[in-house]
């Protein structure tokens, strides 16, 4: 240790030793399975089970965001953070409307990645180009979140000794290797180190946080006198019913749809346990949700004057001040934090790497590549994708929250057509295309008229009710063909109504 505030070169010892573990978990990934193959090297064959399939969930769900800009969330906003907890939750619900239906048709289909549904259910390459294209633009900012969390676990846990570019440069060039080494199966192997650090460092700190400050009710009170309106009721119903009842609905709908969070329903080996795996999600959601509204808490007491950007490092910020007393548990949660961005990283870049793959260059460039051609194919566009959002990255613009806001008002758009494809047999190509292309345009016009909201609807919520009073609209005043509607209704529908008979 040093005589200076924060981590010093030991801890860089200590988190290199950490990232070679990694890159030996994708080498025995690697030498297990065909990564040479498309659906090797993207689902790991489809074969994860459930104890793997929670960690990968845990590890990809709890990003940077857990260590940064949640807690830098709750530092801003106060006790009301506590909303986070039912915001997860909400996650939950949304992943759990189209999840066992979705995983049978991509068992049955064989689905390699999201938009492979789109394109097979609605009989539409358009479909596939547009999903696939929105999917890429909105998480490539989560991406940015990731290395954004990373170049502030640099600067925060280390007193500034090391520079925000070289946290993120360092720690993605590590995930990229064994990312290209090994794919889908060293990405959820290391995730089950990564997920168990990640739990172990926010919930360790959280309770040394608190304690150290004489318990939960003593930490409240000291928060009321060193900021008394972070700790009120919001201040009218309006804000109340757009800030945080429908931001759950932006939270449940646009967290449910990330990518990899679909993919993971593709690699599921069974159905039993994906759902298994998300049982075991559930009280996670409260235990790291309250870990992050407490630390935020504590964050107010001590330090009370950050900047709104500064906010986003404010756990950093407060183990870093006592690195000397609590080296160990800084140490570790410095680890904890390269854990939960490096896992959501990885797991974000590999689906990434594989929707340009399969849904681009495979469908309209390449259509005769093989397996081995695919499997290279991705391995570059993964290299490519993350040099570019490494760059992106090394100037923050904005806080983590408005990027998790901004990235969830898009995803939710993709919804609607999810929803009403697996559930509603009438609900065309022409409908499913004219509610995705109305709703997102809707969010998107009103970001860039710098409209945040109209009356108490933000831009997602706006947007979404658009794509499905659109959608809707279109597909009861021009139906599908008879044609069509009887292909969706032997392919789709009839495979379920079957379903209850076959299994007496």
């Amino acid at each position: 240790m040093t005589d200076q505030a924060g981590l010093g070169f030991d801890a860089l010892v200590i988190l290199t030793l950490y990232l070679l573990s990694n890159i030996f978990i994708g080498y025995f990934a690697y030498r297990s399975g065909e990564t040479w193959t498309a659906r090797d090297y993207f689902l790991g064959g489809k074969s994860t089970g459930a104890v793997v399939l929670f960690f990968a969930m845990l590890a990809t769900k709890f990003s940077g965001n857990t260590f940064f800009g949640l807690p830098g969330q709750s530092y801003r906003v106060g006790l009301i953070a506590v909303t986070l907890i039912p915001f997860t939750l909400a996650i939950s619900l949304g992943f759990l409307s189209y999840a066992p239906r979705l995983y049978v048709l991509s068992k049955k289909y064989d689905y390699l990645t999201p938009s492979d549904f789109y394109a097979d259910r609605f009989n539409s390459q358009t479909l596939r180009v547009v999903t696939a294209v929105l999917f890429i633009l909105t998480v490539i900012p989560y991406l940015m979140i990731q290395a954004a969390g990373m170049g502030h676990a640099f600067v925060g846990f280390t007193g500034g000794r090391y520079s925000f570019a070289t946290g993120v440069i360092y720690c993605f060039a590590v995930m990229l290797t064994y990312v290209l080494l090994s794919g889908w199966r060293g990405v959820v192997w290391a995730e089950v180190l990564q997920g168990a650090l990640l739990w172990l460092a926010i919930v360790t700190a959280a309770i040394v946080l608190v304690y150290s400050e004489g318990g939960l009710a003593t930490v409240v009170q000291k928060a009321v006198a060193a900021a008394p309106e972070k700790i009120v009721a919001p201040a009218s119903w309006e804000t109340l019913t757009r800030s945080y009842f429908l931001l759950a609905l932006v939270f449940g709908l646009g967290g449910s749809m990330y990518p990899q969070i679909v993919q993971s329903v593709y690699a599921a080996r069974s159905e039993r346990d994906l759902r298994h795996g998300l049982a075991m999600m559930i009280p996670n959601y409260f235990i790291v949700m309250l870990c992050v509204v407490v630390i935020g808490l504590v964050g107010i007491v001590r330090l009370p004057n950050l900047t709104t950007i500064e906010a986003d490092q404010v756990l950093a910020l407060l183990l870093s001040r006592q690195a000397e007393t609590w080296y160990w548990l800084t140490i570790l949660v410095f680890l904890g934090a390269a854990a939960a961005i490096m896992s959501t990283a990885a797991g974000v870049l590999l689906t990434l790497s594989s929707m340009v793959t399969h849904d681009l260059y495979r469908q309209f460039l390449r259509p005769q590549a093989s397996e081995r051609e695919i499997a290279i194919a991705g391995r570059v566009f993964t290299a490519v994708i993350l040099c570019v959002v490494t760059a992106l990255s090394l100037r923050p613009i904005t806080t983590l929250w408005n990027l998790t806001i901004i990235k969830f008002e898009f995803l939710m758009q993709l919804y609607i057509p999810l929803i009403f494809g697996l559930y509603w047999v009438r609900f065309s190509r022409r409908a499913a295309l004219a509610g995705l292309v109305a709703g997102t345009g809707s969010v998107a016009t009103m970001m860039l008229s710098g409209w945040s909201h109209i009356g108490i609807l933000d831009a997602g919520v706006c947007g979404t009710l658009v794509n499905a009073a659109v959608g809707v609209g279109v597909a009861l005043l021009v139906p599908c063909g008879a044609d069509e509607r009887r292909r969706v209704d032997e392919k789709f529908f009839a495979f379920f109504k079957e379903a209850p008979c076959k299994s007496k």
